[in-house]
């Protein structure tokens, strides 16, 4: 093997690696956002997760879009109100990721399925959905620049999300959105049409 095929191979390597490394580290960031709602660690969500110095935004079922640190921190600081609800919990897992990364490696988009549930002392509920979120990295590390989740149907445990009337809300937070919801939709009404999901933005295209 000469010389110049030898680097090659290696700075080929040294890629790879460095993908695969940026891979893991979008999956550990995305896991710990899911754990900080679970366990009502909502501060840390802001001051840890999220880019520092690109314009930040926030975006679930039919809350509406936040824009910009203090509009996300006012988000989240409304779900303190949480922590005084008896037996209160919410759980988005996240899986079947996909992934794609910038050429340069300093950016990423990945989609990501959630099935999840909530609950209460006096309530149970289903909430199924998808969560699009863009990643920046700043100073080696890996940051949420966007985050949406929209899930497909919002519904009581104890009655099926075919028949439901209503699939629920998230309006009753005390923060103001920036905007309205660019995806949700209430799947009593979207289960009339074909494709409930056209709407969704696709798969991120794989890079060659």
């Amino acid at each position: 093997m000469s010389e110049t095929h030898l680097t090659e191979t290696v700075n080929k390597l040294a890629e790879r690696v460095a993908q695969l490394e940026a891979r893991l580290a979008i999956q550990e960031l995305q896991s710990r956002y899911t754990h900080y709602l679970l366990k009502q660690d909502f501060e840390r969500i802001v001051d840890e997760l999220f880019a520092k110095s690109a314009e930040i935004s926030v975006e679930f079922s039919d809350s509406g879009v936040y824009r910009g640190v203090e509009s996300v921190r006012g988000l989240y600081q409304a779900f303190a109100a949480t922590r005084e609800l008896p037996g209160w919990f919410i759980m988005h897992t996240t899986t079947n990721c996909v992934i794609e990364l910038s050429e340069d490696c300093q950016s990423a988009t990945a989609h990501w399925l959630s099935p999840g549930a909530s609950g209460s002392d006096v309530s149970a509920s289903w909430i199924w959905g998808l969560f699009y979120v863009d990643y920046v990295r700043e100073d080696g590390q890996w940051f949420i620049q966007r985050s949406v989740f929209c899930p497909i149907f919002r519904n009581r445990y104890e009655e099926s999300w075919a028949r439901a009337a209503d699939h629920g809300t998230v309006r009753i937070l005390q923060a103001q959105p920036d905007a309205p919801p660019t995806l949700y939709r209430d799947y009593a009404q979207a289960k009339k049409e074909p494709q409930i999901l056209k709407h969704h933005p696709q798969l991120p295209p794989r890079r060659k």
